[in-house]
Formats: C-alpha cells, sequence, structure tokens
C-alpha cells in the first residue's frame, strides 16, 4: 500500500467531503489547522457553488454571519 493511501490518525472521526457533494444549504466545518486560522473548526452553511465539478470552490456562510470562498477540500461535512 503506498504512503499515500494509508490511513493517517489525523483523519478518524473526520467526515471528508467529496468533490461532487457539496451544495447549497449543505452544513460544512472548516477543517482544523486551515492556514485561515481564525475560521479553523467554524460551522457553515454552502450559499453557492464555482468551477469545475472535480474541485469546486464554495461560498460559505459561516456562524459568524461573514461569507468566505473556500475549496471543497477545506472543508468537512458536519
Amino acid at each position: 500500500m503506498g504512503e499515500r493511501f494509508r490511513p493517517r490518525p489525523e483523519n478518524y472521526g473526520v467526515n471528508l467531503l467529496q468533490s461532487h457533494e457539496p451544495h447549497p444549504g449543505m452544513t460544512v466545518r472548516v477543517k482544523q489547522g486551515h492556514w485561515k486560522s481564525k475560521f479553523s473548526g467554524m460551522l457553515g452553511t454552502v450559499e453557492h457553488r464555482w468551477g469545475h465539478s472535480d474541485h469546486p470552490a464554495l461560498d460559505v456562510r459561516l456562524e459568524n454571519g461573514r461569507l468566505e470562498l473556500f475549496w471543497f477540500h477545506e472543508l468537512d461535512k458536519a
């Protein structure tokens, strides 16, 4: 098994988001350790989906009311 496909401890208990899943109205959580650390762990609701279906960007309305743009891989299912 390649290193890329080995289970990693940081992924246990995480609901990984697949590129085809996010849709408007879906509740998501910003991944822990996100480079925009002030948003790390925050809940939000997807408002709009942009770009290619294999690698979408998402407008997310965060729990503090702020609208932020994220790549799908920066979010988890809530």
